[in-house]
């Protein structure tokens, strides 16, 4: 009972840290570890944090990819950022144990903040169709090496569908379908590695009742919200969160 008592704080903060996620996750379709990655880091520590996300993030991607239709035709569109994105992935998860938490942190919160002032700032910028198959891969690359490492595959693919001006439920099936992809190999990637015990995985599981709580009041919120204001949502949550890791990576 002791035992209970001394964890009660810890399992009551990542519960907190869980559902206000996914009340992001719900409203914008991003977030999930953008906000519950730094949030999870004041009660556990990092590795505990990414282990926690591996199951929420396939899950919560999977309810939101599945909705609508147009799920071939975004395969279709997406297949070579997919490609790269998969490749990334799995790098980097074979790097998560052995990079610097606090430097990774570092530099993915400055490009976060970097990338989402210049969508913010210069509005009109946007990428024509033609232009997905130069800047797709690379981008699904380097999302998928960072996503490996820390979970956060957000700020680099959420900017870059940004920028393609999808529709507002299109945009929440796209980057859905490429977190799922992301997310499960992820959790496939770490359970080859070893960073992802059955253990780990179980709490995981769990931790996806708080996410799918917040999800629901976030989507009742989301019917609510324009467009404009909805791109300035997802960019804000991004540049917030980047300040976060920065914030974290100095030790603050």
């Amino acid at each position: 009972m002791r035992d209970l008592y001394s964890w009660l704080p810890i399992i009551l903060a990542c519960a907190a840290a869980l559902t206000l996620a996914g009340v992001v996750k719900g409203v914008i379709s991003v977030g999930l570890p953008l906000v519950g990655l730094p949030l999870l880091m004041l009660a556990v520590d990092v590795q505990t944090a990414v282990s926690l996300l591996m199951v929420p993030l396939v899950v919560s991607n999977l309810l939101q990819a599945v909705e609508g239709e147009g799920t071939i035709g975004l395969l279709r569109r997406f297949w070579p950022l997919i490609l790269c994105l998969i490749v990334g992935t799995f790098i980097g998860t074979a790097l998560f144990a052995r990079l610097d938490q606090h430097l990774l942190l570092l530099t993915i919160g400055t490009f976060a903040i970097l990338f989402s002032s210049l969508s913010i700032l210069r509005p009109d910028l946007g990428l024509e169709t033609h232009h997905e198959r130069w800047f797709g891969p690379p981008i699904g690359f380097a999302a998928g090496v960072i996503g490996g490492m820390s979970t956060l595959f957000g700020p680099i693919l959420s900017v870059y569908v940004v920028g393609l001006k999808l529709p507002r439920d299109v945009f929440v099936k796209a980057i859905s379908l490429l977190y799922l992809i992301a997310a499960t190999c992820l959790m496939l990637g770490g359970t080859a590695q070893g960073s992802a015990s059955g253990k780990q995985l179980l709490w995981s599981a769990v931790a996806m009742i708080p996410v799918y709580g917040g999800m629901l009041i976030g989507q009742r919120i989301r019917k609510y919200i324009d467009p404009e204001r909805f791109r300035l949502l997802v960019l804000g949550v991004v540049w917030l969160t980047g300040v976060n890791m920065i914030r974290i990576g100095l030790g603050f």
